[in-house]
């Protein structure tokens, strides 16, 4: 398996042959939402203004201003903007704790160009994780339409509230199926704030992998039905003082359910460092809360080495992205952290630390899904990658 070509990604899938890494320019757009009118903030997704070297923000006055990137945070795909401009209006901010389902809600923003288009819907769900959109996710679904150009819109209530950051559709484009999803407004504001005061969101650790929970008689017994089974307790971790122990599920954290192991760590990544965590746990028979300081923990990951039969990535040595690792929370997939002897990879193109990010458009989060993937993928692919926070990508074949 040899790379033909590496370069940063473009909208258009198939490769230019050229010998070099070539920079493509675009112009691209989506919306915004202005959080303080005061002081320029603008609150947008970050991949609307991923790569950009300028941004322009159009006002709903006909003004045009030109914006500076404060900070960003991948993990949630949210980015905070600046501009300097008077007179700017401003959205009040509401509660999206206390969103719903059901409640009728209207999405703003510029689909496909038109300038402040309104939908309208209802609230379909609450908490959704999983949807396999950005690391982090704790999604308002929601039926009203959005479509290219909405990302980073507002999501607003009955009562002209801003509760949401819209961000993402269902089934790709074209599909029609009255699906997205919007970043709670109590989420971006925490990522807001930290971004404010320390320049990113400084995100630690309690000390705990865990898994989801897998229904057993133990669990049944319990009538527990959901949760995250504690799998390892990092030495001298909060979790490990508050005499967590392997096999004990966590049924809350930060006071809201915890049904998966996404679920968890999404809870747990919006718990800057230094602050409390609280954790409602099942633990020999009873239920316990407690309250424990989220902290700078390194978790090393499981060390997995990819089978034989893969071609030139045949027996690299990869691993998860957890916290302690710089890059944690802003790429997620395999990492590569190791080259076997006389493999062929290195001269494949890839380098230690490199993230594997996905295989022919398909997201990769970790050493399984990358296995998959690549069995799944053709005699030749594309290997997207990350290096020093840069996008790239690979034309593999076998």
């Amino acid at each position: 398996m040899v790379p033909t070509e590496i370069k940063p990604p473009s909208a258009n899938d198939e490769p230019r042959h050229v010998g070099a890494p070539v920079i493509e320019e675009f112009r691209t757009g989506g919306s915004g939402v202005i959080i303080d009118a005061k002081l320029g903030y603008v609150i947008t997704n970050n991949h609307v203004i991923e790569n950009a070297t300028n941004i322009d923000v159009g006002l709903s006055d006909g003004r045009h201003a030109s914006a500076r990137i404060i900070g960003r945070d991948i993990g949630t795909d949210l980015a905070l903007l600046k501009v300097d401009a008077m007179e700017l209006p401003s959205l009040v901010i509401g509660n999206s704790d206390a969103a719903h389902v059901g409640d009728v809600v209207v999405a703003v923003g510029n689909p496909f160009g038109l300038e402040g288009t309104a939908t309208m819907g209802i609230i379909s769900a609450v908490m959704r994780t999983e949807i396999g959109h950005e690391a982090f996710e704790d999604y308002l679904q929601i039926d009203a339409q959005i479509n290219r150009g909405n990302s980073g819109g507002a999501l607003v209530n009955v009562n002209g509230e801003l509760i949401g950051i819209n961000t993402v559709i269902a089934g790709g484009r074209g599909q029609g199926l009255n699906i997205g999803f919007a970043i709670p407004i109590n989420m971006a504001m925490k990522i807001q704030s930290e971004i404010i005061k320390h320049g990113r969101m400084r995100r630690g650790s309690a000390g705990l992998i865990v898994k989801d929970l897998r229904h057993d008689a133990s669990s049944n017994a319990a009538g527990i039905n959901y949760g995250a089974v504690v799998e390892w307790v990092a030495p001298k971790s909060p979790a490990y003082f508050q005499g967590i122990k392997t096999g004990d599920i966590i049924l809350q954290a930060a006071s809201k359910p915890v049904r998966s192991a996404a679920d968890y760590m999404t809870r747990v990544s919006m718990i800057p460092v230094g602050e409390k965590l609280s954790l409602l746990i099942y633990s020999e028979g009873k239920t316990k809360r407690l309250s424990l300081n989220v902290a700078t923990v390194t978790l090393d990951p499981e060390r997995k080495q990819l089978h034989q039969n893969l071609g030139s990535i045949s027996e690299l040595i990869v691993g998860e992205i957890l916290p302690g690792n710089p890059l944690y929370g802003g790429v997620r997939g395999a990492q590569i952290l190791e080259f076997p002897r006389a493999s062929p990879s290195n001269s494949a193109g890839l380098e230690l630390g490199d993230v594997i990010v996905g295989i022919d458009a398909n997201k990769v989060i970790s050493a399984d899904d990358l296995v998959r993937r690549i069995g799944q993928a053709g005699l030749q692919y594309r290997m997207d990658i990350v290096r020093n926070e840069r996008p790239l990508w690979v034309r593999m074949s076998r």
